[in-house]
């Protein structure tokens, strides 16, 4: 067909199109029908407009993705400005901020709060890759992080936009992301001073503008540096081009810096009047703008930021007052008039004066201001920087990781631009390039993952721009550079030789005529004129002589420092007589240029950051009006093209621009597709491929698909009607008439039914009876003693948030982490069970119940009436669920939440099938529910294969490469597969989909395995050995034993027949790979076949090979416990794990470095208690900590028990003498060998060989001990075990093989014995040291040598008590770690060879101190043991193994000298209680304070021993006692001597304190609960606080309860009614005194004392209790606070800190102004007498700061409140979850 095809495309209506605009790019349009049928448009504003027939044809589709809009523009369809503006607008509407377009953000300013920066939100970021959560900025601050703890490698974030786009935000929220993450780990402060810089660089660099209130006018590359383990360790600052006329000039509506404001409205009236200061429109500096307030800053609160910023970079209150001083004097000046004045300037050997007009008087004033003022902040900025760099300084940069923050103007582009824009357009030039290059770099990168062919893309980028300003010869800088340095050189011959040089180049626009003094540049976001007027005077930025010998001569310090440079470089001399000294021009160096300056700075950081991994985020603000809803479409596409984005369309336009995702592919071209398998509604999507389209030739090669590396899989769910558990249907049920006749519900209300649900809700419920509801529950059902397991009654917002299988797992968790809470789900659950009329409601409740029955039992309270609730539900429920209970009680409750693959089963009430894969290849198939254990698998499997020998085979569990033991024992399988499902999901993944696999393993061998006893189990073994040398599980490197292996494997396969193929099979089954491919496989065929076996029977080499892996892998055949060590005989680590195996029992750090290796033999015997195990051996009792305590315990017990029932050695526990020949004489100890035969069980001896003597004869069993062994134990380990023939161990050279070579004595040896020249390290001696033992301290002088003096074998001149001298001797070690050895050494030197008595108990003594204060090092851990091991016989001895613990901080304490001079090692200290009563308690060396406190709780019999603390009382103060701190150290602190002033008695230090057991933490009290806790620590703690008057209170509450403490205080005495008027101080609150005459409060506590006739004392404190326990204070700790950071706020100021929070009250009032929840404090911290707490987000945090002298008390109150919580987060989830999930 010839002609020509006329198209028409037919726009439907709704649809999208593009439709020009006058802003130069389409907008968006959506196509309208009017009724008559003709089309008409509406765009994105809402104008309509008609569209004719040639504009309907002009009109273009928009792509789906520009419909809708997406959070990362690199998958628009539309790749185009009016796509990526379009995508902005979208996104601006929905109030979402953030758009990524691939790695980089964009962030559109919203000119308000967004509630999207908090400590939740760090969490939320924190660990996840970047694309995985929606755009943030917290991405990208937590990819810089991940990329340079994994990679090692140095980031760099570069911030750009326009003024008022919020650069300055967006860094402080990365900079604060930074340090909360890096916080977490850190011990120190850096990260708060870092954050404290920007206050106060932000306060003197930064400026309200027409654009933005908080303008930067400098640029700012911060740069913070990280140790390896991503702990923040400084950081440096970069400052560049302050805008230094802001100081003398504003724009209108403008403001000068901010400092100037928040000094005039935050200094007080004396500062004032001491700076001859007033307000700021007293002064024309800060008028010029016409703008003095800024809405929304508070410049009073922000000078006292910026006040305590100060304090917190180290800026001394001194310092402070200077920096004020400067400000005052800049102000005063431009307050000053000018009418005439004379300047002298330089000329060469002389000084010249002329007369200056006003106007050349004010900008020599200005100069000088402007010079100050820059000097000021780079000082400052100077000054900051030796704080927050000071620890890096010493130490090598490359040690370190950084990250830097850019923080820069954007391109600017004014009417008037002037040399200050060309230096920041060379910037952004600059960064441009930077930033095209690494976005061309990563399309590229992209291309070659994804594995496509492409050709080399050609780009052009900015070059030529940047060779016109500062790359060739003659540039344009350089231009600026020689004419500055020109005596005449001016603006009109730069501008003309600028114009001559490159008038020629395509970038450079030139002047128009002679007299114009612009020109242009076309830079890469558009041309922009330069106005060249006062370029070189910008330029030479030279402060003159003038400005130079006027601060010379001044008397100001800081003017000095800030201009020391000028000073010592430029500035005249100044002789004594005060003349000037003229220095010859010729001699000075020449000032370099600004424009210099800038450059090498540039170059600088353009180096910097091309070591970095860059990261870009780009802001843009939608308006420039500040307004959150508008968007200006011409402005933000004017910030698109200045921001470089549209280099990336153009990048991405050269090369592959359309890159969908599979699914948005499948979506879109699946119909062309002749299939339906494609069909994404039921196959599973894979979102984490792309495709790229080539071609539509052949349908079914139309795509290549490529996986992305990087991303996460996520595929289709099917929601499952379990999941529909917990409905919203119980909320509101629908009626049914379809009702189940298998359940009556009559038979719940059965009152004659002891153990019915009804008549248990009649005995236990609150305020609800036993039915179904449809309203939410507003209390919980049951009474709980724990309060955390009480429905709150502020029910959370998000309530529907979470469905399904999320409810159940919450639900679940609760009971799994809070037994208290387990009745109440149950409770609940049956409640909505009984006259539920709607099916399937009821149904789904059933299968809750059924759930909840597989993972924990109910109490005892509740077991019956569920057991007999159960046996009334419906019929195919019933047997269904006993069953389930039954299992659940006899197997115990579950560790992990209920698994996939259980509420599967739970549909259908059916088994779980499981396959167990064995290792010769084969299955069992199994069936498993909620209760299967690990040991019922195996036994099952066993049974199965008609294993008989079990012993040591265990269960595994594997998902992809890993693959863990679950033994066989009590651990649940189903919580095994739980944890694969888990990692799943945190792998974004779905539960179902884990390939979990079970297996049957030989875990360990018994230490009497003998393979001929069961050929099934040798099998498995053998099978399991050859697999696992393959894979490297087993390792060998000896090329005889892979032979040897290998050989017997051919042997057992094949026979002894040899085949060269079948020799090959076996090389390939058994040698390992790397093994191969060192040799040829014909070499390993030839070594194999030479040794191949001859006839022995296969069983027979099977079970030689068995036995060869059993004893060459013996670590590999072990069971591993992680155990932490409380005590016993030192090791060198406490934490590590424990390997049991048939040889015995071994501690090991890692593989290669074992700790201790224990022979069965040495085991005495073990016992358990919940996670502690007491091992005893004969060398000492290990108590170990592990959460398998019990496991670990029960496989040594049986070991070490199966080993003495098959041994024939025993020991003889007593001597044994007798006349009858028959019997065997024997020592205590000996060995002997038993005969036992079978008729030896019936009879009461035994026959024996005596090993020592060799003699025969017959024992009596009562009198020998077998031992765990199976062979003859060694002489060595006789000695060992026979306590009366322990060898001591000579220490001699021992731990002194690192010390000092010995030296002979010059010329002093008189008087001593011949042959004692040569100094004998390891023995004692009566002479001092002349220097240390060790090697490593010789050349330190700094030890004390006092351990002869306190032992009594060196004579000192000057007396010193025993205090004195362990100070002397322990105290340099404590803070020293290097000098412990030394100590330990000197002392174990002078215990060595010293036959004097009273010396050897001294030197015990001081060795029992120096156990108890520091442990040696590992080096000298061993040694030490066995110096005191070898002398066990000492009192002692024993106490010295046992205390080795953790260093403390401090020496001995006086009680710790006294008690030990006594050789008593009990020490007891007194406690007092709040009342009045106190009690003695044990307190070792090695004691914490929470110890103490556990012991006091256990002595008291109190219910809980949480929440009580220490405190130590002085004449002075009363403190809190850290509770991890050692207890001694905390009295050490208190009680030492001062060095100034009159020193205390040592036997009167115990008089200046005293120690007093309080409630600290007011959480869990329930007045009644606990009577022993209410009456000794609750009610003479409150009452204090009630009759200081800090309640608020009515007059009948007074009433009441002063009726309430007189009887407290006289019980039934009525005759002490006459005492009440003096009594009052104790009854009533002391500012309520005065409200009544005493006579009248007589009369009214009298009439209230008798209104409780009848109750007791005891009953009169109680109820008090629960009386102030409603009030909202009950259980505050108030302080009385000074305070001035708050105007609103009254001064004094009382703060209350319980378990809701940090209260603020007004003293006067008692108002309660604010409260504080733990959650909103940030921060807190105090120093000296001052405290201090941010409230808010990361963003917008507040400071309160205050004066107290118990700051310190509040900080660690707070503390332990927000560690509680802490505690219990972890513990479990939040409780209010339980009765909303039941019930919505």
């Amino acid at each position: 067909v010839s002609g020509f095809i006329t198209v028409f495309i037919v726009y439907l209506q709704g649809e999208w199109v593009w439709v020009d605009s006058d802003i130069g790019v389409p907008i968006g349009a959506r196509v309208k029908e009017t009724p008559s049928g003709q089309h008409f448009l509406v765009d994105d504003e809402g104008k309509e407009q008609k569209l004719s027939l040639e504009q309907e044809a002009s009109l273009r589709i928009m792509h789906p993705t520009s419909v809708e809009g997406v959070d990362d523009m690199i998958k628009l369809g539309d790749m185009t400005e009016a796509g990526l503006l379009r995508n902005l607008l979208l996104r601006h509407k929905q109030g979402l901020i953030y758009t990524y377009t691939g790695s980089v953000l964009v962030a559109v300013n919203p000119y308000k709060d967004y509630p999207i920066y908090s400590n939740d939100q760090v969490r939320l970021y924190q660990g996840r890759k970047l694309g995985e959560l929606p755009p943030h900025i917290f991405a990208i601050a937590e990819s810089c992080y991940f990329n340079m703890t994994r990679h090692l490698r140095n980031q760099c974030c570069i911030i750009s936009g326009e003024s008022g786009a919020g650069k300055t935000e967006s860094t402080k929220l990365i900079l604060q992301y930074l340090a909360a993450v890096s916080g977490e780990l850190s011990e120190q402060q850096i990260e708060k001073q870092i954050l404290e810089s920007n206050p106060i660089l932000e306060a003197f660099g930064n400026a309200k503008t027409i654009r933005n209130d908080n303008s930067s006018r400098f640029g700012k590359y911060l740069e913070i540096f990280f140790n390896k383990d991503g702990v923040i360790e400084g950081a440096r600052v970069e400052q560049y081009l302050l805008e230094k006329s802001r100081v003398c000039h504003q724009a209108l509506e403008e403001r000068n810096y901010h400092i100037f404001y928040c000094m005039l409205a935050g200094i007080t009236a004396e500062e004032k009047k001491n700076l001859s200061l007033g307000n700021a429109k007293e002064y024309k500096f800060l008028t010029k703008g016409d703008c003095i307030l800024c809405e929304g800053r508070d410049d009073a609160k922000d000078y006292d930021r910026i006040h305590s910023a100060l304090k917190i970079l180290t800026f001394s209150e001194k310092q402070h007052q200077k920096i004020l001083k400067l400000l005052a004097a800049i102000l005063h000046l431009g307050n000053v008039s000018f009418e005439g004045q004379f300047a002298s300037f330089k000329s060469i050997g002389m000084i010249l004066t002329k007369p200056l007009s006003s106007e050349q008087a004010s900008d020599c004033r200005d100069a000088l201001v402007k010079a100050i003022y820059n000097k000021l902040f780079i000082w400052i900025a100077t000054k900051i920087n030796s704080v927050i760099y000071k620890k890096l300084t010493n130490n090598p940069k490359k040690s370190y990781l950084s990250i830097g923050l850019l923080d820069i103007f954007g391109f600017e582009n004014f009417e008037i631009n002037s040399f200050e824009q060309l230096c920041i357009n060379f910037a952004n030039e600059k960064l441009q390039q930077f930033f095209v290059s690494h976005i061309f770099k990563l399309e590229q990168e992209e291309y070659l993952k994804e594995d496509i062919v492409w050709n080399n893309i050609k780009f052009s980028d900015n070059q030529s721009i940047l060779d016109l300003l500062a790359g060739k010869p003659c540039n344009l800088l350089a231009l600026i550079d020689e004419e500055s340095h020109f005596p005449k050189g001016s603006d009109s011959t730069l501008l003309q030789k600028v114009n001559v040089q490159h008038k020629g180049s395509k970038v450079y626009i030139p002047s128009k005529s002679e007299h114009d003094t612009d020109f242009g540049i076309c830079h890469f976001a558009g041309a922009v004129h330069y106005n060249s007027n006062g370029f070189l005077e910008k330029n030479r930025d030279a402060v003159s002589y003038d400005i130079i010998k006027m601060v010379d001569i001044s008397t100001n310090e800081l003017l000095h420092q800030i201009f020391e440079n000028e000073l010592s470089n430029n500035g005249p001399k100044m002789a004594n007589n005060r003349k000037v000294i003229m220095t010859p021009k010729s001699s000075l160096r020449q000032v370099p240029t600004l424009s210099g300056q800038f450059r090498q700075s540039l170059d600088s950081l353009m180096k910097a950051l091309s070591a970095c991994q860059p990261f870009f985020i780009r802001c843009f603000k939608p308006n420039n009006d500040k307004q959150s809803e508008l968007f200006d479409r011409e402005l933000c596409m004017r910030q698109l093209r200045y921001s470089g984005m549209m280099d990336t369309v153009r990048i991405r336009k050269l090369g592959y621009p359309v890159q969908h995702t599979f699914k948005d592919f499948l979506n879109r071209y699946r119909v062309l597709l002749n299939t339906t398998i494609c069909n994404p509604k039921t196959s599973v999507i894979q979102s984490s491929y792309r495709v790229t389209f080539y071609s539509t030739s052949d349908i079914n090669s139309v795509f290549t698909v490529k996986k992305m590396s990087g991303q996460e899989e996520e595929t289709s769910f099917d929601p499952s009607e379990l999941q529909e558990a917990i409905p919203r249907a119980w909320a509101t049920p629908s009626p049914s008439l379809d009702e189940d006749e298998d359940e009556d519900e009559n038979e719940f209300d059965d009152e004659n039914d002891e153990f019915s649900f009804y008549k248990f809700s009649i005995l236990h419920f609150q305020d609800a009876d036993h039915k179904h509801i449809t309203q939410r529950l507003k209390k919980s059902l049951l009474t709980h003693d724990d309060e955390a397991d009480e429905l709150p009654d502020n029910l959370t917002e998000d309530e529907d948030i979470m469905i399904g299988e999320e409810k159940l797992h919450i639900i679940v968790g609760y009971a799994m982490s809070r037994p208290g809470i387990r009745d109440e789900i149950y409770c609940q659950i049956c409640k909505q069970l009984v006259n539920n009329h709607n099916r399937r409601s009821r149904r789904l409740g059933w299968t809750l119940l059924s759930v909840c029955l597989g993972i924990f039992p109910p109490t005892n309270l509740f077991l019956k009436c569920l057991e007999n609730f159960i046996s009334k539900g419906l019929r195919d429920y019933k047997e269904y669920c006993s069953n389930r209970l039954y299992r659940v009680i006899a197997n115990g409750e579950r560790k992990e939440l209920p698994c996939w693959v259980e509420l599967q089963a739970a549909k259908s009430k059916a088994p779980i099938d499981a396959s167990v894969t064995l290792m010769d290849g084969r299955s069992v198939d199994l069936p498993l529910e909620s209760a299967s254990t690990s040991a019922e698998v195996c036994q099952a499997v066993a049974d199965q294969l008609g294993l008989k020998d079990t012993y040591g085979f265990s269960l595994y569990i594997s998902l992809y490469e890993k693959m863990w033991s679950l033994n066989s024992c009590e651990k649940h399988v189903l919580d095994a597969v739980s944890q694969c499902e888990q990692e799943m999901r945190r792998q974004n993944k779905e539960e179902k989909d884990a390939p979990w696999r079970l297996s049957i393993r030989k875990e360990m061998f018994a230490p009497w395995h003998d393979c001929s006893l069961d050929p099934v189990s040798t099998d498995l073994i053998y099978r399991q050995v050859i697999k696992g040398i393959k894979n490297g599980e087993y390792m060998t490197d000896k090329e005889d034993e892979c032979i040897q292996l290998a050989a017997m494997h051919y042997y057992i396969q094949f026979g002894s027949e040899y085949d060269r193929e079948n020799v090959q099979s076996v090389v390939e089954e058994c040698i390992p790979t790397h093994l191969i491919e060192n040799k040829s496989m014909t070499k390993w065929i030839q070594l194999i076949s030479s040794p191949l076996l001859q006839t022995q029977g296969r069983e027979r080499v099977k079970g030689q090979l068995v036995e060869m892996a059993r004893q060459k892998w013996t670590l590999d055949f072990s069971r591993f416990f992680e155990v932490t060590m409380m005590s016993g005989p030192p090791l060198p680590k406490s934490r590590f794990v424990v390997a049991v195996n048939w040889t015995g029992i071994l501690f090991m750090e890692r593989r290669d470095k074992r700790l201790r290796e224990i022979p069965y033999l040495e085991v005495k015997k073990n016992y358990v208690s919940a996670q502690h195990m007491t091992l005893t051996t004969f060398r000492g009792e290990f108590v170990l900590r592990s959460g398998e305590a019990r496991s670990m315990a029960a496989v040594m017990e049986e070991n070490v028990e199966g080993l003495r029932q098959r041994s024939v050695y025993a020991l003889a526990q007593e001597a044994i003498k007798s006349d009858d020949p028959m019997f065997l004489v024997c020592k205590r100890g000996d060995l002997l060998l038993v005969d036992k035969d079978e008729s030896s069980h019936d009879r009461d001896w035994i026959r024996a060989r005596n090993e020592r003597t060799g003699d025969s004869g017959a024992v009596y069993k009562r009198m020998i001990e077998y031992l765990p062994t199976l062979t003859k134990p060694t002489d060595a380990m006789l000695v060992v075990l026979n306590a009366a023939k322990t060898k001591k161990i000579s220490g001699k050279q021992d731990y002194f093989s690192e010390c000092r070579p010995c030296h002979r004595s010059a010329g002093k040896d008189a008087g001593r014995p011949k042959g004692t020249g040569k100094e004998k390290l390891w023995a004692s001696s009566r002479e001092p040291l002349k220097q240390p033992l060790l090697k490593s301290l010789v050349r330190k002088s700094d030890l004390n040598h006092m351990a002869c003096s306190y032992m009594g074998d060196y004579p000192i001149k000057q007396m010193r008590s025993p205090m004195e001298l362990t100070d002397l001797i322990f105290g340099p070690a404590t803070q020293h770690k290097e000098l412990q050895d030394e100590i330990y050494c000197q002392i174990m030197k002078q215990m060595t060879s010293n036959n004097n008595r009273l010396s050897m108990e001294r030197g015990w003594q001081l060795l029992w101190m120096c156990t108890g204060l520091f442990p040696p090092s590992d080096n000298l851990m061993g040694h030490a043991q066995r110096f005191v091991e070898s002398r066990r016989r000492d009192l002692l001895a024993a106490g010295c193994l046992q205390r080795l613990k953790e260093p403390r901080k401090l020496p001995p304490h006086l009680a710790e000298v006294e008690a030990i001079q006594q050789n008593v090692m009990n020490i007891f200290h007194k406690v007092h209680f709040p009342n009045e009563k106190s009690d003695i308690f044990e307190v070792a060396s090695t004691i914490t304070i929470k110890d103490l406190c556990y012991s006091i709780t256990s002595n008291l019999k109190l219910s809980s021993a949480e929440g009580y603390g220490l405190y130590l009382k002085t004449p002075t103060k009363v403190g809190s006692d850290y509770e991890n701190r050692y207890f001694f150290d905390c009295l050490r602190q208190i009680t030492s001597v001062p060095k100034k002033g009159k020193k205390v008695k040592e036997g009167n230090a115990s008089c200046l304190y005293l120690k007093f057991s309080c409630r600290k933490l007011w959480f869990n009290v329930s007045p009644g609960k606990d009577i022993i806790a209410d009456l000794t620590f609750h009610f003479p703690q409150e009452v204090p606080k009630y009759l200081h008057g800090f309640h608020n209170c009515t007059k009948e509450n007074m009433i009441t309860l002063g009726g309430l403490l007189f009887r407290a205080q006289v019980d039934s005495d009525r005759s002490q009614f006459v005492m009440i008027p003096r009594m009052l101080k104790g009854l009533v609150p002391a500012d309520q005194l005065k409200i009544m005459v005493p006579e009248e409060w007589k009369k009214h506590i009298i009439s209230s004392y008798n209104k409780q006739s009848g109750m007791t004392v005891q009953e009169a404190k109680i109820t008090f209790l629960r009386t102030v326990s409603s009030w909202p204070a009950f259980g505050c700790d108030f302080y009385e606070v000074k305070q001035t950071c708050e105007r609103s706020y009254p001064n004094p100021l009382w703060i209350g800190i319980n378990k809701q929070g940090v209260s603020l009250i007004d003293p006067t009032s008692k108002e309660l102004l604010v409260m504080h929840q733990f959650n909103r404090i940030i921060e807190y911290y105090s120093k000296g007498n001052s405290f201090t707490m941010t409230i808010g987000t990361l963003v917008r945090g507040n400071s309160f700061v205050c004066e107290t002298s118990q700051a310190d008390q509040m900080e660690d109150l707070i503390r332990s409140y927000v560690s509680m919580y802490e505690r219990q987060i972890q513990d479990f989830r939040p409780r209010n979850a339980v009765n909303q999930l039941l019930f919505i």
